[in-house]
């Protein structure tokens, strides 16, 4: 009887005790999952808030910029190395140039797959920049000072060219022909994800574009509107003033 008594007084709060221990075990489940998602995420928002002030800083540099710069500069590395494969801008400088020194065009050899401008087929690629190489081997012929003339003023015409070769054989009282190994330089334009620090151009990036600027560079032969649907890829060209 007296445990009757006993349980009857305590049955409420042995009731309440109950429902308030499977409350504080429901709260437990529910809050686990949010606590520990909350652990996963806060270091993912900590990095991209990072992530955001880093980039914040950037666009704050780059809208520094002036515009009309950036786009002369983007012009001069295009003149440079040409974004594609342009054949008959190559064939443009080489024609320009011998004519200007006084050289006769003897001929010119394209590597096998080379001479389509939007085939990728063949390309050449320098080990040293990644850049990519049309490859050809043209033959001139005409006096030694404009041999010379040539090989000296080669390096100061746009686009860009790298000598793999040189023959020179004699053929006559002041008169040689010259075989040269040649190769274009073009690149691809791709686009890359800013990483890292971003700095305005400084001096020596100045000094690059301002010696590129200062370069040769020929009109390329227009490919349309050609009478009789013949085009003469070694025309006289017109040479463009340097900048």
């Amino acid at each position: 009887r007296k445990i009757s008594m006993w349980f009857t007084r305590h049955k409420t709060m042995m009731m309440a005790s109950g429902i308030g221990l499977a409350s504080l075990v429901l709260i437990f489940m529910a809050v686990m999952p949010i606590y520990q998602s909350a652990n996963t995420l806060l270091p993912k928002i900590k990095t991209k808030s990072s992530e955001a002030e880093a980039l914040k800083i950037k666009v704050s540099i780059l809208s520094k910029l002036d515009s009309a710069v950036l786009q002369e500069r983007v012009s001069v590395l295009d003149n440079a190395l040409p974004p594609r494969k342009d054949v008959l801008l190559y064939l443009s400088a080489i024609n320009g140039l011998s004519s200007e020194v006084g050289l006769k065009f003897g001929g010119i050899s394209l590597v096998p797959g080379e001479i389509s401008e939007g085939d990728e087929k063949g390309a050449k690629s320098t080990k040293s920049t990644g850049l990519q190489s049309l490859e050809t081997e043209i033959k001139m012929r005409g006096g030694e000072a404009s041999v010379y003339a040539f090989l000296r003023k080669i390096e100061e015409v746009l686009p860009l060219m790298q000598i793999k070769d040189i023959k020179v054989a004699i053929l006559g009282e002041d008169q040689y022909s010259l075989t040269l190994s040649l190769g274009m330089l073009w690149s691809d334009p791709s686009t890359i994800d800013v990483k890292g620090p971003i700095t305005l151009f400084g001096a020596e990036e100045d000094k690059y574009f301002n010696q590129l600027a200062g370069y040769t560079r020929f009109e390329s032969v227009p490919t349309g509107g050609v009478e009789g649907g013949k085009l003469d890829l070694f025309e006289p060209v017109v040479t463009i003033p340097q900048l």
